[in-house]
């Protein structure tokens, strides 16, 4: 008989229980629908007091949307109540899915949720970004992307926001497994050729590099950022004449581009302090026409700055040059009047 009785009170006990969680996520949601953010909030953390609704998709699908009314409400007693509500939001959406899968129950419910869910986080991506906190917002992209697949729908152009922040980030192994996922569904975009001929050079990887630059030059062969990254392969492997071939196509096209003249005259310089495979002769030539080149760039636009720096440094590497030999001279021939002769000139270059 003691048996029976306990078991009674115990019954009692858990039906009580019962009442109280379904009691409280009722008035949650009643309170939600009635725009009472903040008793809304206190009903459901109550609800969230007993560890059979942790269990029940019921609470996660009310608990995102009353964070996301948080995160869109324009009432000032509300905006605070919880930090972050979009990732909240998105995190209590994907463990009522997780809850529901099987049963579907709240179906409707999640999926009206996540049609905004992919909209808020989008646009919690632009925050970030506009804040210049590019991690965050190609996390927050890539999420946006991810939730629109839930509904077979692939918005590239999200894709495409996500793997430039992570570039921007330079979170290079992530931008480049996004582009190429770009990559693969044919995405019209030059500079996604651009960015993953760049990552490919910063990786060391100069084969695929030259892979992306001809595909992208072969679909887009008038665009200039690809001609840019090709010349910039060329200066960087040492092929300094495909570089001036590449780069007198871009000028014949773009005349008044102060970039491709910088360029250009980069290349030059290049040459010009390249005593391995130039000899004297077209290093002097190489180092004019680098002059030129840097001048004309400055002309173009006059405070362009790497323009101004390369130049300078230009005359600089030419002055210690012409120190080296001044020296050398001096010791073989002991011409003191001779050396103070040339020393007069490689002021006039440092100057």
């Amino acid at each position: 008989m003691k048996r029976i009785v306990f078991l009674l009170i115990f019954l009692m006990i858990s039906a009580s229980v019962l009442h109280a969680q379904g009691r409280d996520i009722r008035r949650a949601n009643r309170h939600l629908n009635r725009g009472n953010l903040d008793r809304a909030l206190e009903h459901a953390q109550a609800a969230m007091e007993y560890e059979e609704v942790l269990e029940d998709a019921e609470i996660w699908v009310i608990k995102s949307q009353l964070f996301m009314e948080i995160a869109l409400t324009e009432e000032e007693e509300y905006k605070d109540l919880v930090d972050n509500p979009v990732d909240r939001a998105d995190a209590a959406m994907q463990r009522a899915i997780e809850l529901d899968k099987d049963r579907n129950e709240y179906m409707l419910e999640i999926q009206q949720a996540m049609l905004l869910m992919s909209e808020l986080v989008f646009n919690e991506g632009v925050l970030a970004y506009e804040d210049e906190d590019w991690g965050s917002a190609s996390g927050y992209f890539l999420r946006a992307y991810e939730i629109t697949e839930q509904f077979e729908s692939q918005d590239t152009t999200i894709l495409y926001n996500a793997a430039i922040s992570a570039e921007l980030a330079q979170d290079f192994d992530k931008a480049r497994t996004l582009y190429t996922r770009l990559h693969d569904m044919e995405y019209d975009e030059p500079y996604l050729y651009t960015s993953l001929t760049n990552i490919a050079m910063l990786q060391g990887d100069t084969v695929a590099a030259r892979e992306f630059v001809q595909e992208g030059r072969d679909i887009y062969p008038d665009n200039l950022d690809l001609i840019f990254a090709e010349a910039n392969i060329h200066i960087f492997t040492g092929d300094t004449e495909e570089a001036e071939r590449v780069l007198n196509l871009a000028i014949d096209r773009d005349p008044d581009n102060p970039a491709l003249h910088f360029a250009f005259a980069a290349n030059y310089d290049a040459m010009a302090q390249d005593t391995l495979r130039y000899d004297r002769e077209e290093r002097e030539f190489a180092y004019h026409a680098a002059i030129e080149s840097y001048e004309r760039a400055l002309e173009l636009e006059p405070e362009y700055f790497d323009a101004k720096y390369n130049l300078g440094a230009l005359f600089f590497n030419r002055g210690l040059q012409m120190l080296e030999e001044a020296e050398e001279e001096l010791r073989e021939t002991q011409d003191f009047a001779a050396y103070q002769e040339r020393e007069e000139k490689i002021k006039e270059v440092w100057l």
